[in-house]
């Protein structure tokens, strides 16, 4: 389809693509070459506590490794294309459509390092997801304090440096009706979980909407 079309012949010509990972030329649609893909490895679910009657299945795409820590880590570089390239990630790796669900929460940034980045990556990814799987992204919750970035901490310390950090928005921080949001079942959306500490806190942030059920979807995986 593409092909025929000679602006975008003049587009590959110019802007040719390459892995990801290794800088090898790809094709234009592709994000890793054969050799890289190869190291994207499935992961089963994970369940993680959020209280002590609650419990929450987190899906990854696949491990926090090469080649796809790469791409996580481009968002210290501002890169929002590799965002999107993580949704489309999820999407070719998990199958979300098994599951079900209402919505679609992004992990939030604080506001300041949001005016750094100029993006948050976790509602890119959201978009992605929400744009394929037809489903609203919403930004229910607001990250209450900053947090130091928790792989600069022992898995110890990460717990803490997350604790409250998350609360639930109302009408008059984004002009909408919380309630609407009541009883549903909540995909929530990150780039990464090691200890799932961020993940944790965010449900918790979500629980007073007594959702009928608490899933999380992200690209890697600690392991």
């Amino acid at each position: 389809m593409f092909g025929d079309n000679p602006l975008w012949r003049l587009t590959t010509l110019l802007y040719p693509s390459t892995c990801r990972a290794c800088g090898v030329f790809i094709a234009q649609e592709d994000f890793f070459c054969y050799a890289c893909a190869a190291h994207l490895k499935p992961l089963v679910s994970l369940i993680i506590p959020v209280t002590q009657s609650v419990r929450m299945t987190v899906f990854a795409a696949t491990a926090y490794n090469d080649p796809v820590k790469k791409i996580v880590t481009r968002k210290f570089a501002r890169d929002i294309v590799a965002a999107r390239q993580l949704g489309q990630l999820i999407l070719g790796m998990v199958a979300l459509r098994e599951h079900e669900f209402d919505v679609i929460v992004p992990v939030p940034l604080h506001w300041t390092r949001y005016a750094w980045r100029g993006y948050n990556q976790a509602h890119e990814m959201a978009r992605v997801l929400g744009k394929a799987l037809d489903k609203p992204v919403v930004s229910l919750v607001r990250r209450s304090k900053k947090t130091v970035f928790q792989s600069r901490l022992s898995p110890d310390k990460r717990s803490d440096n997350v604790s409250d950090a998350f609360v639930l928005k109302d009408a008059t921080v984004w002009f909408g009706d919380v309630e609407v949001y009541r009883n549903k079942r909540i995909l929530i959306v990150d780039d990464l979980c090691t200890t799932g500490a961020t993940l944790k806190s965010v449900a918790r942030a979500l629980l007073p909407l007594k959702p009928a059920s608490l899933q999380a979807v992200v690209a890697c995986r600690a392991i």
